[in-house]
């Protein structure tokens, strides 16, 4: 079975102004930070006008650290 990870597009924004990768850049980081806050792993693609922002979270509950551990 293949695992698809969920994708979330982030626009630059006019088409007057395609070199906008300033406001490219601002816009997927701030929707990557809002994806990070629920997941644990977000990628970010960055094409001509967009981004594409991958996101997924381990469903395994996280192992204890020794030091964590009860005697």
């Amino acid at each position: 079975m293949t695992h698809r990870m969920p994708v979330v597009t982030v626009r630059a924004g006019s088409k007057q102004h395609p070199g906008r990768f300033d406001v490219l850049v601002r816009k997927a980081t701030e929707k990557a930070s809002n994806l990070l806050e629920e997941n644990d792993r977000v990628l970010v693609v960055y094409e001509k006008g967009c981004a594409s922002l991958y996101y997924e979270r381990d469903d395994a509950a996280p192992t204890p650290s020794p030091a964590n551990r009860p005697s």
